[in-house]
């Protein structure tokens, strides 16, 4: 099994409980060599209930003070890190935040529209059609002119919430299994970008979590990756639990070496290293 998750967080983000060092000590023991801790930082999330403002005057030393505990380790490695949600308005704060730190790793996830919480939308009530053409313009114009990041976080999450569509070419709904047909222009723009800037694409596990049954991002879309000559990918659980760590990730590998993935990454000091997939 894969030694490694690149997506994880501790009771720094604002939807986790886990203590930062229970986290650390319980992935050593379940034998997972290289975890990345990337905690959120999503400012101008419209949720006060979760507003992932990172403290990051407790996180930074947090971090710090672990990775010097784990230096010496061969059996271990820490990689700090921070999962930021890109947003409209928003890059010159995440830029600042990505300046106070030398991190390890550094994920660019979508959690927003612009300013809509997409996790807590009523999407029955609108065009979802006309939403996923806006949604992933809006990504593509926003990684242009943001690339301060070095993986791509759980493409295609707006699965999660749209909900039920009909299949273009069918009669049946397909609950997050609609046809991506009608944008398929806008994700190859956006898989040449992150190929063209040498930048990860993670494949999370979390969607099993919400019984979805399928993979961030879907299998349609991490093939395409794979045709248009992507090869970086890394393995995240995105897990807010211990318990959580590395699941799925035997049909995750599966997944990534049935499409033709030989490698996935890890990251030190922003830099990947590639580690065959077993």
């Amino acid at each position: 099994m894969i030694t490694s998750d690149f997506h994880t967080h501790t009771c720094f983000s604002d939807d986790c409980e886990t203590p930062f060092e229970t986290a650390l000590e319980s992935a050593g023991k379940q034998g997972i060599e290289h975890l990345a801790v990337t905690d959120h930082y999503d400012p101008g999330y419209p949720n006060p209930d979760f507003p992932f403002i990172l403290d990051f005057d407790n996180y930074l030393p947090a971090l710090q003070k672990a990775r010097e505990k784990y230096a010496e380790r061969d059996d271990f490695t820490l990689a700090a890190g921070i999962e930021v949600g890109i947003m409209e308005g928003q890059l010159d704060n995440i830029e600042n935040a990505l300046n106070r730190f030398d991190y390890d790793v550094v994920i660019g996830s979508f959690h927003c529209y612009r300013d809509l919480d997409i996790s807590d939308f009523d999407f029955s009530t609108i065009d979802r059609i006309k939403f996923l053409e806006d949604f992933y313009e809006y990504i593509y114009r926003m990684l242009r002119e943001f690339d301060n990041y070095d993986i791509l976080g759980h493409l295609t999450v707006i699965d999660r919430y749209v909900g039920d569509m009909l299949e273009p070419a069918g009669s049946v709904p397909c609950r997050h299994l609609y046809d991506y047909g009608f944008i398929s222009d806008v994700i190859d723009e956006i898989l040449r970008l992150q190929i063209d800037r040498g930048k990860a694409v993670e494949i999370n596990s979390s969607s099993f979590n919400y019984r979805m049954g399928t993979f961030l991002p879907r299998e349609s879309v991490l093939r395409r990756y794979r045709e248009l000559g992507g090869e970086m990918i890394t393995f995240g659980s995105d897990a807010h639990s211990p318990l959580l760590y590395r699941s799925h990730f035997e049909d995750t590998t599966q997944l990534a070496k049935s499409i033709g993935f030989e490698y996935h990454c890890t990251y030190t000091n922003r830099k990947p290293e590639f580690r065959r997939i077993p």
